[in-house]
């Protein structure tokens, strides 16, 4: 008897402990340590062997072989993941929303993390970000310029159809998950003020902007470049249009270091005497843009935050609370339910019992923590369109730690010159859009 009330008790005491994956950390520290072939297999293996992560996965090996130089692969991989959420197959591209609002009261007898994984918004916005930029290094032209008119559609679709589900799911929960919304709300607001929300990708839309307008697609290319001024305003790069016939443009994008991770919190709930549930969070401090200079043909200019990908991650949680919250509170109320019953039938060993096995299912549960872990922190932009067309040997200043590559420009034409910083340096390659 003693030996069960003690588990009960260590049941208690795990309330506000928090966790994270030992496997996700061990890949992210192989890539910030260089070592490229371990976080590769992680990934890959995450895509191809994983019975509820495969799609995570997708994305994963999508961007550590962006990173490692590898974009035949990472095109690749890229593409199976966006074909997940978006069915091409149609005359008009149709989005799959799924499980993406986690809207599904699913799941209740067991755990979060023995669902499926969908790609939420603002990592399906990235996956076709990454795809256009690998399919322009591997010289794709028309692939890209295909995958940025559906960028376009997709960040339109997620508007009205993702954005009204979170509205939805928000209004249907329970008081009691309203409740603890709220209270676990205010720990993301520090992180989420730089969004207003996490289906729409500033980048992504310049990007498009970028890609369209050079190909004369003028009409689109304007209606992408509002969009980005709108997400990053004040920005001056967002509206800059492409080279006239006699010059050269030169775009580019900056990744800053990883993006933090989920942690599972264990939160005691109110309404049911010693029992917890458990739920995702960030204890960490927002992003911080680095200065990013960029030596270009008038000297150096500084590059312009305009994606705060830490952000958008705890808007998308923020937006999940709901779902999440609900569904454990359903696991909470089954819990209880069957002690209640238990009690009643006034057998103290069964009573005890039933005790120390909701305890221990309380202890070994964990939060759904799946993220996409090896994205930025954030992303800035730089762009002249006013070059002299040649060769160019081009700086990147990043807080004195200086990156260089040769740019060739041609007259009339625009070329896209790709950069990650994280802990053991610089990563990057350049492609004529």
């Amino acid at each position: 008897m003693k030996k069960l009330l003690a588990i009960a008790a260590a049941m208690l005491m795990a309330a506000g402990c928090v966790t994270e994956s030992g496997d996700v950390k061990e890949a992210v520290f192989a890539l910030q340590t260089g070592n490229d072939q371990l976080a590769i297999k992680w990934s890959e293996d995450l895509a191809t062997d994983s019975t509820y992560s495969k799609t995570l996965g997708l994305v994963e090996a999508g961007r550590v072989n962006m990173l490692a130089g590898r974009y035949d692969a990472a095109e690749s991989w890229f593409r199976q993941a966006v074909d997940t959420a978006v069915d091409r197959k149609e005359a008009q591209p149709k989005l799959k929303i799924g499980d993406m609002a986690n809207t599904a009261l699913s799941a209740t007898v067991t755990d979060d993390r023995t669902r499926n994984y969908y790609l939420p918004a603002y990592e399906l916005n990235l996956a076709l970000e990454y795809g256009i930029i690998a399919e322009l290094m591997n010289g794709k032209r028309d692939d890209a310029l295909a995958d940025a008119r559906l960028a376009v559609y997709v960040q339109n679709a997620l508007a009205d159809e993702y954005g009204a589900d979170v509205a939805k799911t928000a209004a249907g929960a329970s008081q009691d998950a309203q409740g603890m919304c709220s209270e676990q709300s205010a720990r993301l607001d520090e992180l989420v003020a730089e969004s207003s929300n996490s289906w729409e990708n500033p980048v992504l839309w310049w990007l498009t902007g970028v890609m369209l307008d050079q190909n004369g697609e003028t009409e689109m290319a304007l209606a992408s470049y509002r969009k980005a001024s709108v997400l990053s305003p004040g920005n001056p790069y967002t509206s800059q249009r492409a080279p006239a016939a006699d010059k050269s443009r030169l775009v580019v994008i900056y990744d800053q270091d990883f993006v933090s991770r989920r942690k599972s919190l264990k939160v005691p709930v109110p309404i049911y005497t010693m029992m917890s549930i458990d739920i995702p969070m960030y204890e960490d401090t927002p992003y911080v843009p680095e200065r990013v200079r960029i030596a270009g043909s008038k000297g150096e200019a500084e590059a312009m935050p305009t994606l705060n990908v830490q952000a958008l991650a705890a808007r998308d949680l923020k937006e999940q609370l709901p779902g999440i919250i609900t569904r454990n509170l359903t696991r909470a109320a089954t819990a209880a339910a069957a002690q209640a019953a238990v009690n009643a039938s006034g057998n103290s060993y069964a009573k005890l019992g039933m005790m120390a096995v909701n305890g221990v299912a309380m202890a070994i549960r964990r939060a759904d923590t799946r993220s996409w872990v090896t994205l930025p922190m954030g992303q800035q932009i730089w762009s002249d369109s006013e070059m002299e067309p040649g060769d160019y040997q081009i700086g990147v200043n990043v807080n004195g730690a200086v990156y260089t590559t040769q740019v060739p420009l041609k007259a009339g034409k625009t070329r896209l010159l790709y950069i990650s910083h994280t802990t053991n340096g610089f990563r990057g390659g350049n492609c004529e859009l």
